[in-house]
């Protein structure tokens, strides 16, 4: 019989690896999902796909499972469904490891009985519709659902009580032995955000007012300190309500809240996320204790790009308190839902800092959702490819985690996107077809190649950024009229954030430099040495003693140090353009812009940035020679400065331009990889090429050896950076490939 898996994520060879029983595995899975139709690993399709997949070599798989789906009428544990979950996978692959994602979000039957415990809505009432069919239960969770709001001491008392017992009951079982890790899934499609946060303002509930109020206590300790602190004498510990829409949408200069008008909602969002962190940490670290063997406890979790501009509604600000704990193993996300980011050219990014995920020791894991061309895409009916864009983007996005020191599931919708011919096909997997399987293969083996070589990311450009931030920066509800799920939405009110996370990002990434992101409480200790180039992208709010770091720690040795978009405006106290003008040295001012344009200009590079009329923009003034930008008005919009051994730069907005990005890159002495604006990876001893347009490239590896390569158009080429061979050559017709 199989030895029970002992399983752990741990640094080897300068990465996190995943450990089965001490040795180390490619962390690539294959997972089915939600669907009904799609997630019973015993069923017809969903186990043809889980054998297509073992014989590609995968031998991690993730399956779906509620805890509501393993409570019997009585509402007793029954595990026969868990158990029937990882059986399916094991009588196709005998050699599996299986992670469960495990749902423990609150039955709606448990919310009826407990009104009082509910997520409540600033805007908008709490309403369920009624069910009928074999629904999605995360259907729902977009608008505005009944659900156990994560402040809820009831519900997480309920939720730990059942999982673990959970993890006590399964470990005894024979398909309990081949269980590697708990995936723990709550909130709006399990992804750990507030519900309906897109177009609603959570949480305003009963549960969520008494956990505030004790949050503030604890904060505050008493009426007075409140009061000084709030800049308002009537307000009282156990009165303290969670502040309302018009609130959450009111800004006071720029983008920004001023803490002597809004100290109440920067409070109010730094509880909500801390809160929200808390419960899923004390889960976690029930499965760590209730599990009798090591088990990896993963989450979605560090989302920070391509959070449609709501960043402090719903996504993962308390990045620095989930990377501090040792419950939590594996963070996730799928990938960047920007329709630019996932197209053919785009960079197939994650929404982490994986940076700061990589050092902290914490295995990053992409959900790549990515549809193919043999059924589409489900969500999107005007999704459209080809054979080869889906080994372009199938290879892209299976390795970009990869190089940057994580892994991948792939999440199969395909079985309920259609059928790619119905006289011949039921339905099939999004990657159940000969070519792609072999693509599968050949991603599987150079990823597995690399876990006996030491990891390498030879970054000299780092991005910096400050998820606490968004407590201090506006963001406005979607609109629901004429929204249908997968849509993007606007930038406005707030296009500096958006610009300088996922703009930015998007830009290096076809810049031909090479970066890495970290968290603003990281520069204390980090090892800048390599760095030439350092981007402060969403940091608006800058401590006196970080403000001191940029004296003591950053500048020198002829770096280059870009501020962008409101970076250093405020200090935790006050906003204005004058605590920008301190840090930077270059006169910063802010006003109300006729037209709302920039044009940049550094060298040959240009880029025209046009706004969504926000009401007030970042303005310099400088010598004509110091100014790179330039408002429609003829004020400046960037600029710059030097003094001994620092060249600073200040970007009224971040730019995004590959071409200005590289040129920024040159003058500060970084390696650039590619001249041309592909989508260029560096790390792990691999280097990637995706590129839209395709053409001739002289790529010039960071050790001095040169790749001459005609690449094919709509392809992703993959090179040992160390040799320039070729490993995973363009799925399309091209010429040879020289490397000298």
């Amino acid at each position: 019989m199989k030895s029970p898996i002992s399983a752990a994520v741990a640094v080897q060879q300068g990465r996190p690896t995943l450990l089965l029983n001490g040795v180390a595995q490619t962390p690539l899975m294959y997972a089915l999902s939600d669907c009904p139709g799609a997630r019973w690993s015993w069923e017809e399709v969903p186990a043809r796909n889980v054998a297509l997949f073992a014989a590609q070599g995968i031998r991690l798989f993730q399956l779906n499972l509620y805890l509501e789906q393993v409570l019997d009428a009585d509402r007793r544990l029954d595990l026969t469904l868990a158990r029937k979950q990882i059986a399916g996978v094991l009588a196709q692959c005998p050699d599996a490891a299986v992670m469960l994602r495990l749902n423990v979000a609150a039955p709606l039957w448990w919310c009826e009985l407990h009104p009082e415990e509910c997520v409540g809505y600033a805007d908008v009432a709490a309403c369920e519709p009624p069910s009928w069919g074999q629904r999605r239960l995360v259907g729902t969770d977009g608008d505005n659902p009944v659900r156990a709001s994560f402040a809820s001491r009831v519900w997480q008392d309920w939720a730990t009580t059942h999982l673990r017992a959970f993890c006590t009951e399964l470990a005894a079982t024979p398909e309990g032995d081949a269980l590697f890790g708990l995936h723990l899934a709550n909130g709006l499609y399990g992804e750990w955000h507030q519900y309906g946060f897109l177009h609603h303002d959570p949480d305003t509930g009963t549960a969520a007012r008494h956990s505030y109020r004790a949050w503030l206590r604890a904060r505050y300790g008493t009426d007075a300190a409140l009061a000084l602190a709030w800049h308002r004498p009537a307000a009282r510990l156990d009165t303290a309500e969670p502040p309302d829409s018009p609130a959450r949408e009111r800004a006071d200069c720029g983008p920004l809240r001023d803490p002597r008008q809004q100290q109440d909602v920067i409070d109010y969002f730094t509880w909500l996320h801390t809160t929200m962190t808390g419960s899923l940490l004390d889960l976690a670290a029930t499965v760590k204790r209730a599990w009798p063997r090591p088990i990896v406890t993963s989450a979605f979790q560090g989302y920070f790009y391509g959070q449609f501009g709501r960043n402090a509604a719903g996504s993962h600000l308390a990045l620095d308190q989930v990377l501090a704990s040792p419950h939590l193993d594996c963070l996730c996300s799928p990938q960047s839902y920007s329709g630019q980011v996932r197209a053919m050219g785009g960079s197939g990014h994650a929404r982490g800092i994986l940076g700061s995920v990589r050092r902290a020791g914490k295995l990053w894991l992409d959900e790549n959702d990515h549809g193919t061309s043999l059924v589409g895409c489900p969500w999107d009916r005007s999704f459209q490819t080809t054979p080869e864009d889906d080994i372009a983007c199938l290879r892209r996005n299976g390795l970009h985690a990869v190089l940057r020191g994580g892994g991948q599931w792939w999440y199969d919708f395909g079985m309920v996107a259609g059928t790619p011919a119905f006289a011949l096909y039921g339905n099939v997997g999004w990657w159940d077809d000969p070519l792609l399987a072999r693509e599968i293969a050949a991603i599987h083996r150079v990823a597995q190649s690399r876990h006996a070589r030491p990891f390498t990311r030879p970054a000299d450009v780092l991005v910096v950024h400050d998820p606490w931030s968004f407590c201090h920066t506006v963001a406005r509800r979607w609109s629901l009229e004429g929204f249908k799920f997968g849509d993007q939405p606007p930038v406005g009110p707030n296009p500096f954030s958006s610009r300088g996370m996922d703009g930015l990002l998007e830009g290096l990434f076809h810049s031909g430099l090479m970066c890495d992101d970290a968290l603003i409480g990281e520069l204390a200790t980090l090892d800048l040495s390599p760095y030439r180039l350092i981007i402060f992208g969403t940091t608006p709010v800058l401590t006196a003693t970080q403000r001191e770091m940029f004296a003591t720690r950053l500048t020198g040795g002829d770096r280059h140090l870009v501020l962008t978009g409101y970076t250093g405006w405020g200090d935790g106290r006050e906003v204005g353009a004058a605590l920008a003008s301190q840090l930077s040295g270059i006169p910063t001012a802010g006003r109300d812009p006729a037209v709302p344009t920039s044009r940049l200009q550094l060298g040959a590079a240009t880029e025209e940035q046009v706004l969504e009329a926000p009401q007030h923009v970042p303005v310099y003034t400088v010598p004509a020679t110091q100014a790179v930008g330039h408002w429609a008005d003829g004020s400046v919009s960037a600029a710059w400065r030097q003094t001994a051994g620092t060249t600073w730069w200040t970007f009224a907005v971040a730019p995004t331009s590959p071409g200005i990005l590289r040129s920024l890159g040159r003058r500060a002495g970084c390696h650039v990889i590619n001249d041309h604006d592909d989508t260029t990876l560096l790390g792990d001893g691999l280097l990637l090429v995706h590129t839209l347009d395709g053409g001739p490239r002289t790529l010039r590896l960071p050790g001095g050896r040169n790749i001459s390569a005609p690449l094919p158009p709509r392809s992703t080429t993959v090179f040992d950076a160390e040799t320039g061979r070729v490993l995973l050559p363009a799925a399309v017709c091209g010429g040879p490939i020289e490397a000298r």
